[in-house]
C-alpha cells in the first residue's frame, strides 16, 4: 500500500511539472530584438529595445564595485520598488553593449544579482520598464584593473 501512495504522489507531482511552465512567458529578446545585440553604444541599445534614448534618473538601485580587480567577473545587482515589466542591463566598456534583457514576471520582485564581463573601466546602466511603459534608469562607473575579455 505505501508503495501505491508514493507512485501516486510522484504521478501527481510530475502533473504539476508539468503544468508549472506553460504559465510563464518570458521574451526571448534576442529573437524579437536581434539589432540591440549589435549596438556599440549604451544609447543605441537602448533604442533597439525600448525605441527612445529618453528615461527619468532614479527609482533603480545598481550595486556594483567601484573597482574591479578581474573584468571577467564583475558581481552587478539591480533591484527597485516599481512595478517592473522589464529589465535591461548595458555597458559601454565592450563592443556590444546590451548585457541582458529580463522579463518581469506579473507581480515579480526586481532583486536581480548577475556577473558579467567587462573589457575596461566603464559605465553599468540599468532600465527598467515599467507597466505603463514608463523608463528608470541609473548608472555606476566600474574601473577594470585586468580585462575580462581576452586581457
Amino acid at each position: 500500500m505505501k508503495r501505491r501512495n508514493f507512485l501516486s504522489l510522484g504521478l501527481g507531482a510530475m502533473a504539476v511539472a508539468a503544468v508549472a511552465p506553460a504559465t510563464l512567458s518570458a521574451v526571448n529578446f534576442r529573437e524579437t530584438k536581434p539589432k540591440a545585440w549589435d549596438a556599440k553604444t549604451v544609447d543605441a541599445g537602448m533604442n533597439e529595445i525600448y525605441g527612445t534614448t529618453s528615461a527619468t534618473e532614479g527609482s533603480v538601485k545598481l550595486t556594483a564595485p567601484d573597482i574591479a580587480e578581474n573584468g571577467a567577473v564583475i558581481p552587478v545587482s539591480v533591484s527597485t520598488d516599481l512595478d517592473a515589466k522589464t529589465v535591461t542591463i548595458l555597458q559601454d566598456a565592450n563592443p556590444e553593449s546590451v548585457v541582458a534583457v529580463f522579463t518581469v514576471p506579473e507581480g515579480g520582485i526586481v532583486d536581480y544579482d548577475i556577473r558579467i564581463k567587462m573589457q575596461k573601466t566603464g559605465i553599468v546602466t540599468a532600465i527598467v520598464e515599467t507597466k505603463d511603459g514608463k523608463l528608470f534608469k541609473t548608472g555606476k562607473e566600474v574601473k577594470v584593473t585586468i580585462g575580462g575579455c581576452g586581457g
